[in-house]
C-alpha cells in the first residue's frame, strides 16, 4: 500500500512474507530503502529484495520521481529593476531530481526550497537590468543568468534543465514600496509613533537630581604609592623652584575631597571631626551620622578596610542637659578604635574633645569648641 506525500515523493510500506519483500522500482524513479528511520541504500529501477526482522525492524520504500518536471513561478511585484521599477515575471522552470536522498530525506518541502532558490537568482538578474533592457532582451538575459547560476538549486538536489520566461510586465508604480521593503502598514505606524515619542522626550527639560551631600575621604598615599603609616604627619608639597617644571613635582594619586557640612546648629557651637591626614573637616549635627563605604552613608569612606556600614555617631543629652556625642560600632569587620582601644560592637562610647577615632586606614580627631561664656549683665544706676 502506498501513500502519496507530494507529487514528487511517494512512501511505500511493502508487504512481507517471513521478513522478505520483493519491490519493483519503475522507470524514471529512484528508490530509497529506509529501515527503522535510517537510510540503508539507493535502489535503481528494477526488482529488489529486502529483509526485515518481524516486529523488530520496520522498512519503508521511498520513491522519488527523477523525470524532468515543470515548475511554474509567478511573481507579483517581487522584484525591482536597476532603475527602481517594479517587475512582474512569470517563469516555467524545467527541473530534475539529481540527489534523491537529499530531496526526500533532508528537505521538509523540496518544491518550496527550489522555488525560493530560483526567485533569489531571479531577483539578482532583474536588478542588473534597466526597464528598457528588460523590454528588449530581458527574456534572454534572465534565462541565461538562471542557467549559469544554478549551483544553488544543484546544492538542493535539483538540476535546472531549462528556463522559459513566459511574461514580463511593469506595474505603474516606481520606487520602493512597503511590500518590497518588508514594512507593513502596522510596522510603519509603530515606527512613526516611536519617532513622535522621541521628539516629545527630547523637548522636555532635563531636571538634574539634587546633589547628595556626602563626604568622600580617600586614604592618604605615601610618595611610593603605598598607604601612609598612622602616626606620621603628611609631607607638605613643596613649591617649584625657578626653572623647575611643575610636571616633575609629586602628584597625589587621589585628591582628598573637601567635606560638606550637612547641618548647622542654631547656637553656632558645633562639634566636628578633623581628618588627621588631609585636614578635612566634617561637621556633626543633631541627626545620626552614619559612616561606611556605601554611598548612602552620611560620611562615605573610600577605604577597603572599612565596612559597608561601619559605625555611627549620635547626639544626646546627659543628666545635666548638656549635649554629648556617642560613637557606636554597628558590627564592622575590622573594628572601630578610639585612642587605640577597640570598641565593643553596638556599645556606645561617649566622645570627648581630642579623642582619636580610627576606622580602617582613616584617623579622625573629635573636636568640640567650648560654648562662649555668657556676658555679664550691665545694670543701670538710678537717679536719686
Amino acid at each position: 500500500m502506498s501513500s502519496t506525500t507530494s507529487p514528487l515523493i511517494q512512501t511505500l510500506n511493502p508487504e512481507r512474507w517471513v521478513g522478505w519483500s520483493m519491490d519493483f522500482i519503475g522507470a524514471g524513479y529512484t528508490g530509497l530503502l529506509v529501515k527503522n528511520g535510517k537510510f540503508v541504500r539507493k535502489l535503481k529501477p528494477g526488482r529488489h529484495f529486502s529483509f526485515a526482522l518481524p516486529l523488530l525492524e520496520q522498512c519503508e520504500l521511498v520513491l522519488v520521481d527523477s523525470k524532468i518536471r515543470n515548475l511554474e513561478i509567478l511573481s507579483q511585484g517581487d522584484f525591482l529593476s536597476r532603475d527602481q521599477y517594479l517587475i512582474n515575471i512569470s517563469l516555467n522552470v524545467m527541473y530534475q531530481v539529481v540527489d534523491a536522498r537529499r530531496v526526500a530525506l533532508e528537505l521538509s518541502d523540496p518544491i518550496a526550497a527550489l522555488t525560493s532558490a530560483v526567485k533569489d537568482s531571479l531577483g539578482v538578474a532583474v536588478g542588473q537590468l534597466r526597464m528598457e533592457q528588460l523590454v528588449n532582451q530581458g527574456r534572454v538575459h534572465i534565462r541565461q543568468y538562471l542557467l549559469d547560476h544554478a549551483e544553488i538549486s544543484y546544492s538542493l538536489g535539483f538540476a535546472l534543465e531549462d528556463v522559459r520566461v513566459s511574461d514580463i510586465n511593469f506595474p505603474q508604480t516606481r520606487g520602493i514600496i512597503r511590500q518590497v521593503e518588508g514594512m507593513s502598514a502596522r510596522q510603519e505606524a509603530e515606527h512613526e509613533a516611536a519617532l513622535k515619542m522621541q521628539i516629545a522626550e527630547a523637548s522636555r527639560p532635563v531636571i538634574p537630581p539634587p546633589p547628595i551631600q556626602h563626604v568622600n575621604i580617600v586614604a592618604p598615599q605615601s610618595s611610593n604609592g603605598n598607604p601612609a603609616a598612622f602616626g606620621t604627619s603628611p609631607q607638605p608639597n613643596s613649591l617649584p623652584s625657578a626653572g623647575e617644571s611643575p610636571a616633575n613635582l609629586p602628584v597625589r594619586d587621589k585628591p582628598v575631597l573637601a567635606p560638606t557640612i550637612i547641618a548647622q546648629p542654631a547656637s553656632g557651637v558645633q562639634a566636628h571631626l578633623v581628618h588627621n591626614a588631609s585636614g578635612a573637616t566634617f561637621n556633626l549635627s543633631a541627626s545620626t551620622c552614619t559612616i561606611g563605604r556605601e554611598p548612602n552613608n552620611t560620611l562615605v569612606l573610600d577605604d577597603g578596610l572599612s565596612s559597608r556600614y561601619h559605625a555611627q555617631i549620635t547626639q544626646s543629652r546627659d543628666a545635666q542637659g548638656q549635649i554629648q556625642y556617642q560613637l557606636i560600632d554597628v558590627g564592622s569587620s575590622n573594628g572601630t578604635f578610639v585612642n587605640g582601644q577597640r570598641l565593643t560592637p553596638h556599645q556606645p562610647c561617649t566622645l570627648t574633645p581630642g579623642n582619636i577615632i580610627r576606622i580602617g586606614n582613616q584617623e579622625w580627631t573629635f573636636s568640640r569648641p567650648h560654648p562662649p561664656a555668657p556676658s555679664p549683665k550691665s545694670g543701670r544706676g538710678g537717679v536719686g
